[in-house]
């Protein structure tokens, strides 16, 4: 059992045509059918809604297609999370301590 096979069946088994797939997901017919049959996949956004839809679980969706689960790239969302190096506090307080040493040894 491969994903095109299970896209195709699983849209069958819920009554829908192509096109009710299509506008669902905002694309076109044709991408449907290319999907079905086994041209190009779904990219990772569809998938989440096209289980959605069939009310299925990405898994099960997609289980047993090797080759499909080789390819599965995850799209960056845009936003970069910043991870603060949290060792640089260390020489910071260093620093702030013989700031506050040296006015101190002023007055």
């Amino acid at each position: 059992m491969n994903l095109s096979y299970n896209l195709k069946t699983k849209r069958e088994e819920n009554n829908f045509s192509q096109e009710d797939v299509a506008k669902v997901l905002n694309i076109s017919r044709q991408s449907i059918s290319k999907w079905e049959n086994g041209n190009c996949y779904p990219d990772l956004d569809n998938l989440i809604k096209l289980s959605d839809l069939y009310k299925i679980s990405l898994d099960e969706l997609i289980k047993g297609d090797k080759s499909f689960q080789e390819k599965i790239i995850i799209k960056e969302s845009g936003e970069k999370m910043y991870r603060w190096p949290w060792w640089i506090i260390f020489p910071i307080m260093g620093m702030l301590y013989g700031l506050v040493s040296m006015i101190l040894d002023h007055f």
